[in-house]
């Protein structure tokens, strides 16, 4: 009668096993960490979006004027929310949203579109992942601009120009 050898089949049982689930736990925690880290990209972005809301001058520049000098603070703000050496390899560069022409904006913000590595390469792909982080808030016309639909109405209204006073009246009605 001939009797097999299975010395050693244990061990590879246990090696295949053994990095199947040593595997597993990479990929979960570079998934794990990728989360933190957008966690973290997008908490930058909301800030940096907040910093462009309420910097908007009253001034009588042009929406675009006040807007870029807004987008410099808000950049600023994005940088010291998410220091350079935070997140190794951080490519991702901040963007305004303009949302259109005219007088009123209805929502306005910045955002982020970066790539991080889905996983640490030998489990999970080596190809990148695309990354993307907005914030947009609802924006109310500042006082300049309120103003400006104001004047706007009551030459609608009235052939007068704004430097002249006018009272308006509704009567509900």
């Amino acid at each position: 009668m001939n009797v097999k050898n299975n010395k050693g089949q244990s061990t590879i049982e246990f090696i295949t096993t053994f990095s199947a689930a040593v595997g597993f736990i990479f990929l979960f925690l570079k998934m794990a960490t990728n989360y933190t880290e957008g966690y973290m990209v997008h908490h930058a972005t909301y800030m940096a979006s907040r910093a462009f809301l309420v910097s908007d001058s009253e001034s009588q520049q042009s929406i675009e004027g006040r807007d870029k000098s807004a987008f410099t603070v808000a950049s600023a703000v994005f940088k010291k929310n998410l220091p350079e050496k935070l997140i190794k390899n951080f490519n991702g560069e901040l963007k305004p949203n303009y949302p259109g022409a005219g007088i009123l904006a209805p929502f306005i913000g910045v955002w982020i579109e970066y790539t991080q590595p889905f996983s640490i390469g030998f489990v999970g792909g080596k190809d990148p992942v695309t990354f993307r982080s907005e914030s947009f808030l609802g924006r109310e016309p500042t006082r300049v601009e309120s103003i400006a639909q104001v004047c706007a109405a009551i030459k609608t209204v009235t052939e007068a120009d704004c430097k002249t006073e006018a009272t308006l009246d509704d009567n509900g009605g």
